[in-house]
C-alpha cells in the first residue's frame, strides 16, 4: 500500500470512529480536519465534499465489516455452524470504543434524507441482510432449521434481537457481552430447530 493510500485508510479509520461516536451526519471536512491534525484544504484534496467524505467512511466501515464479520469464518462452514460465527462476529466488528454500529445509527439518521448516503446504506443493510437470509436458507436446506422455516422471518427477527440489543446497552438492558442478544439467538434457534 502506497504512502498517499495509508494514510487516506488512516483519515476514514478516524472518521469512522468519529461517526460512530457523534454520528456520521456530524463528521465534516472542518470537524475531521481538528481531529487528525490535518489541514482543511489537505483534507478537501482528499474528499471535495461533506457527502464524498461521508460516503468514503460509509464505504470504509462496509469493508471492514466484510473483514471481521464475513471473511473471519471459517471458509468450510455453513449453515448454523456459519450463523453462529457470523453473529459473534457481527456483535463485535465494530470501533472498540463505539457504542453502536455506524449503520444502525446511520440508517436513522439517513432515512428520511434522499440522496447517495441513504442508497449507500440501503443497499448496505439490503446485502447483509440477503447474505443471512441465505444461510438460513442453506441450515434449511441442510435439515438443521424446520422445513418450512421461511428465512427473510428468521432474519427479521435476528436483525430485530441486533437492533435492540445495540440500542439498550445505553440503558444498561443489555450488557458489554451482549448476553440478551445471546439468550433471543439461543431462543430463535430453538424456536426454528428440527427437534421443536
Amino acid at each position: 500500500m502506497g504512502k498517499g493510500k495509508q494514510t487516506k485508510q488512516q483519515i476514514l479509520a478516524k472518521g469512522l470512529e468519529l461517526a460512530s461516536e457523534t454520528g456520521l451526519n456530524d463528521l465534516t471536512i472542518g470537524v475531521l480536519a481538528t481531529a487528525t491534525g490535518m489541514s482543511k484544504s489537505g483534507l478537501f484534496g482528499h474528499f471535495n465534499s461533506k457527502e464524498t467524505l461521508q460516503l468514503n467512511v460509509l464505504e470504509y466501515a462496509a469493508e471492514r465489516f466484510r473483514e471481521h464479520v464475513v471473511l473471519a469464518c471459517d471458509k468450510e462452514t455453513r449453515g448454523i455452524t456459519k450463523l453462529n460465527q457470523l453473529t459473534q462476529n457481527w456483535l463485535n466488528w465494530y470501533q472498540p470504543d463505539a457504542v453502536t454500529c455506524i449503520f444502525m445509527n446511520a440508517s436513522i439518521e439517513f432515512d428520511d434524507q434522499p440522496g447517495a448516503i441513504r442508497d449507500h446504506i440501503e443497499s448496505t443493510l439490503s446485502n447483509w441482510l440477503s447474505y443471512l437470509q441465505h444461510i438460513v436458507s442453506q441450515a434449511v436446506a441442510d435439515g438443521e432449521l424446520k422445513s418450512d422455516t421461511c428465512p427473510q422471518q428468521f432474519v427479521f427477527e435476528l436483525y430485530s434481537l441486533y437492533l435492540g440489543s445495540q440500542s439498550l446497552r445505553w440503558l444498561s438492558l443489555e450488557d458489554d457481552k451482549r448476553n440478551r442478544f445471546k439468550t433471543g439467538f439461543s431462543s430463535l434457534l430453538e424456536k426454528y430447530g428440527v427437534n421443536n
